[in-house]
């Protein structure tokens, strides 16, 4: 198992937060990669969406599933499927989560931490993510909280 965590500090209630991070028609404002994403069946957990964007110079689709949805404190989905140009992505891993866990902090504000979790589809696939796959997702993962503060606000320094 693969697993990159990063997380930040914003100056906004959870359930502030909860309204950016849980809405598909917000995850471009905050997501890095992400130019949009389209729901394609149900709510909640077991949703089902596309989430459209740009990997490397190339147009990538990700199906997802949402496999937990705890407002105001946990959303996460799993990859299904993964194409690049239109075509099927080469499959570095068996399953792939992406999870966003939400915390109240003392002073009104929420602790977000980004949570992806990846199982290798082999063992020189796995040396691969954890060679160059692990430094990308916090790459982009650090972006995006980068983004969720300017959209919410960084706390006051004490």
């Amino acid at each position: 198992m693969i697993e990159v965590v990063r997380g930040r500090c914003v100056a906004a209630s959870p359930e502030r937060v909860w309204q950016v991070v849980s809405r598909a028609s917000s995850t471009a404002a905050w997501l890095a990669d992400c130019d949009r994403v389209d729901v394609t069946s149900g709510a909640g957990c077991g949703e089902r969406r596309t989430q459209h964007g740009r990997w490397d110079g190339h147009v990538s689709e990700v199906d997802q599933e949402v496999v937990e949805f705890r407002r105001p404190t946990v959303i996460a989905w799993r990859h299904v499927a993964e194409r690049l140009d239109g075509r099927p992505a080469p499959r570095f891993a068996l399953r792939t989560e992406f999870r966003v866990e939400l915390a109240a902090t003392a002073d009104g504000g929420t602790v977000v931490r980004l949570r992806l979790l990846q199982v290798p589809a082999s063992e020189l696939r796995g040396l691969l993510l954890r060679v160059f796959g692990r430094r990308r997702a916090a790459s982009a993962m650090d972006a995006s909280l980068d983004r969720l503060v300017d959209l919410l606000g960084r706390p006051e320094p004490r």
